[in-house]
């Protein structure tokens, strides 16, 4: 299920190529060479960096980008997901790699962060009443309420969540 998840996402491009041509055309454009940038104080460097990669996600093009072929796919992939994983949580409770007893990363947050908006509403069920048991995280409640909002700008990070784990009941 993660890895059909994630199956069309992405990009065939390499963050490791594109990110040199970012930040050199950002160095280029905030007036500097390569040798007058390097001589910056290293804070200074590191904010034109962070703002690198922050425009490096409008440089690198989703496979899914025009071509609609893929993204009826993926959306096809979600829909079962999110179905899939209703009547497992409904069943079981919130999904962890430990209660599913293995070692591969699974992301319960990413599937329901991708639901169809049909499945919204019994979604929202679910966190309201995983959130109440205190089986999801502050975060995976969070990211999926953000999407059940129509995703706007998230206000938060991680880092500012107590336990900002994925997975609440892995690290007990």
């Amino acid at each position: 299920m993660a890895i059909a998840d994630q199956k069309h996402r992405g990009s065939d491009q390499n963050i490791k190529d594109v990110y040199p041509l970012v930040l050199d055309s950002l160095i280029k454009a905030k007036g500097y060479t390569q040798q007058t940038f390097e001589l910056l104080p290293e804070q200074e460097q590191g904010k034109i960096k962070h703002l690198s990669l922050k425009l490096l996600s409008h440089h690198i093009k989703p496979k899914m980008a025009g071509n609609k072929s893929l993204a009826k796919k993926q959306e096809k992939i979600d829909a079962a997901n999110t179905e899939e994983l209703i009547k497992i949580v409904k069943e079981n409770g919130w999904v962890t790699r430990r209660s599913l007893g293995c070692d591969l990363k699974f992301r319960t947050a990413i599937i329901f962060r991708h639901a169809p908006k049909k499945y919204w509403k019994q979604v929202r069920e679910l966190i309201e009443k995983e959130k109440k048991a205190k089986r999801i995280s502050e975060y995976e409640y969070y990211v999926i309420d953000n999407h059940l909002k129509g995703r706007p700008p998230l206000t938060k990070k991680r880092s500012d969540f107590p336990n900002s784990n994925w997975y609440i009941n892995d690290y007990k």
